[in-house]
């Protein structure tokens, strides 16, 4: 249930995405860089608007979608990778995916890379 708006369906929703990035350190300094990325992503998307329990908001109904978007993405960040460890920690807190039918997704990164090779 929405806290605060009472005029607007109950949505759930999730999206899969497959993408493929190029990063590339903008600048760096021993152990520290800013690193950005752009690529091309696949998402798709699906869920439920509505539950049809809201009859004094007129919503009485409920409706699924699915959806299929790709396009490009950007994102710009911060990444610690130091040289004697297995393990790179990434946080960026800019990641913008824009794609067809004016999708546009903005979220919140913190990643966890782990080296092959010391």
């Amino acid at each position: 249930m929405p806290i605060g708006i009472t005029d607007t369906r109950d949505q759930f929703y999730r999206i899969t995405s497959l993408g493929m990035n190029l990063h590339y350190d903008l600048i760096k300094y021993k152990s520290i860089s800013i690193v950005t990325t752009g690529g091309a992503f696949l998402n798709y998307s699906r869920g439920l608007l509505g539950t049809g329990g809201w009859p004094e908001a007129n919503n009485n109904s409920s409706e699924y979608f699915n959806s299929l978007y790709f396009g490009g993405n950007v994102s710009l960040g911060i990444r610690i990778n130091p040289k004697n460890r297995r393990l790179a920690y990434e946080f960026r807190p800019i990641n913008v995916q824009f794609g067809n039918d004016y999708f546009m997704l903005g979220y919140l990164m913190f990643g966890i890379d782990i080296k092959l090779k010391k």
